[in-house]
């Protein structure tokens, strides 16, 4: 879709919302949805969302809406959705043949991205390992709450399980599939693939460890507030292992010097709203090297995109080489570093 037509859909969209067409609105992003953000005369400030055709189902979407309902009644600092005049969340909005569901919410003001993947990979964002705690924190809070009002009950979300992660058909795509990748590179994920299926398989599924995950706590979905941290953009929530959230959190900068403190850091704020088990810990590595095969299953579902590009030349040969490892039962890059001591948490 053009964004002349996303604009105009935006407009279209902001009257159902019962605002009259003085709304300056300003494109912020696109990736799976586009971003609009829409600043009224009022002095209030919208992010509207044009959901991607055929990417989630309406009822896959109002799952996504209660969750974040949900999670802001038991006081987790995430995006506040609005209603339209209708009192619907979510809305079919046309102009001539393009079409869209479409939903609103209030505009996180004075919020900075955490930071963004490709400063994480090429190590020009390194923060200081103290922001990981406060990232560990907010997690650890989200998974609290949901795990004490049952967020997985009916749920109408994809599972990140082992399936999810590197199954037969991957949520995202299929790795193998990346175009520039050697034959020897696809033999070494796809035997990496079916090792790391079997031990995933393995882990338990108990509510303490499994349950509803945001699944995409990259670093630009991770705000900075003057009022403490904001998790946005649960388009890839879930169920799955919680410890996923503080993997995909720190992937993007395990290619950095600093790595074993922000893990650890992480894994201090998170224990301070839900302590790891041993075999969480001791699943982080098949973790790591799992969310590292999902972006190259995402890249390959996307030819064409910038970023596809940049994980295909930068980050693939990365992840081949830590599939490789894991193979030969050798240490992951980023244990190969000498670690900080902590003890595992019980």
């Amino acid at each position: 879709m053009e964004l002349n037509d996303a604009a105009r859909l935006v407009h279209r969209a902001l009257e159902e919302w019962g605002i009259d067409d003085d709304a300056d609105v300003h494109f912020v992003k696109y990736r799976e949805n586009h971003v609009f953000r829409a600043d009224l005369p009022d002095g209030r400030s919208l992010a509207v969302r044009l959901h991607r055709p055929g990417y989630r189902r309406p009822e896959e979407i109002l799952a996504e809406v209660g969750h974040l309902d949900m999670l802001g009644r038991g006081g987790v600092a995430v995006p506040v959705l609005v209603a339209a005049r209708n009192g619907r969340i979510l809305q079919e909005v046309s102009v001539g043949s393009a079409s869209r569901l479409v939903s609103i919410q209030q505009w996180i003001e004075d919020a900075t991205p955490f930071g963004d993947i490709v400063g994480a990979l090429d190590g020009t964002h390194s923060p200081p390992p103290d922001a990981f705690r406060d990232i560990g924190r907010a997690i650890g809070r989200m998974h609290d709450v949901s795990a004490r009002v049952d967020a997985t009950s009916g749920l109408d979300r994809d599972a990140w399980d082992a399936d999810g992660l590197v199954g037969p058909e991957p949520l995202w795509g299929d790795p193998l599939a990346l175009a520039g990748l050697t034959d020897a590179q696809r033999a070494t994920l796809r035997r990496a693939a079916t090792s790391l299926h079997e031990r995933l398989s393995r882990l338990p599924r108990h509510p303490e460890v499994f349950g509803a995950i945001h699944a995409d706590t990259t670093p630009e979905n991770i705000l900075h507030t003057p009022r403490g941290i904001v998790l946005i953009d649960f388009d890839d929530f879930g169920t799955g292992w919680r410890i996923f959230d503080l993997v995909t959190a720190v992937f993007h900068h395990a290619r950095q010097d600093a790595y074993p403190r922000y893990e650890e850091a992480l894994r201090e704020g998170y224990a301070e709203w839900r302590p790891l088990s041993p075999a969480e810990s001791d699943a982080w590595d098949d973790l790591m090297l799992a969310r590292g095969m999902t972006y190259l299953g995402w890249a390959a579902a996307r030819p064409g995109d910038p970023a596809s590009a940049f994980i295909s030349t930068e980050l693939a040969p990365w992840v081949c080489e830590t599939a490789a490892a894991s193979l030969a039962g050798d240490p992951p890059p980023w244990r190969r570093r000498a670690e900080p001591t902590h003890s595992k948490e019980s």
